[in-house]
C-alpha cells in the first residue's frame, strides 16, 4: 500500500485524470492536478515537485504496490492509460486468486480453535461477503465492456 495518505491521495487523482480521454495530460498538468487536490483535501499549500509525480507513475507502472498501470506516453509529452478501462481501484484479483482465498477461509474454519471460533467466523463471513461482492462487480463489468 502506499507510505502514506498523501501518496495515497496523488495516486487517486493520477488515475482519475489518466482515466479521462477527454483531456490531455502532461506531467505539469499531473503536477498541477496533485498540488490542488492534495490543496483541497488536506491543506498543503506547499506543491508538489516533478519529481514526485515521476516517481508516482513509476510506483503506479511496478509490481510494488500490485497497480501494474499500464501508463503510456504519446505524442512524446502526453500521458494516459494504454488500456482505457484500467483503473488502480478495479479488480487486482484473479478468478484463481479468489479460489485460493476461499480455500484457505474453508482451512480456516476448517482449523480454528474454539475459543477463536466466533470472532474468527465473522471476519470470514465478512471477507467471503467481500469477494463475492467484489467478484461478481467484476464479472458484471467486462460483460458490460464485452457488448
Amino acid at each position: 500500500m502506499p507510505i502514506n495518505k498523501n501518496a495515497l491521495i496523488r495516486y487517486k487523482v493520477i488515475d482519475r485524470c489518466l482515466r479521462n480521454r477527454y483531456r490531455r495530460w502532461t506531467i505539469e498538468d499531473l503536477v498541477d492536478a496533485c498540488s490542488e487536490a492534495l490543496y483541497d483535501m488536506e491543506g498543503i499549500r506547499k506543491g508538489i515537485s516533478l519529481r514526485t509525480v515521476q516517481a508516482d507513475l513509476q510506483m503506479m507502472r511496478s509490481d510494488k504496490l500490485g497497480y501494474n498501470a499500464p501508463i503510456e506516453v504519446y505524442d512524446q509529452k502526453y500521458y494516459r492509460y494504454a488500456d482505457p478501462n484500467y483503473s488502480i481501484d478495479k479488480a487486482l484479483l484473479e478468478e484463481e486468486d479468489i479460489r485460493h482465498i476461499e480455500n484457505a477461509i474453508a482451512l480456516l474454519e476448517r482449523e480454528g480453535n474454539q475459543s477463536e471460533t466466533s470472532e474468527l467466523a465473522l471476519a470470514l463471513k465478512r471477507v467471503r461477503k467481500v469477494l463475492l461482492k467484489y467478484f461478481y462487480c467484476q464479472k458484471s463489468e467486462e460483460s458490460d465492456s464485452n457488448r
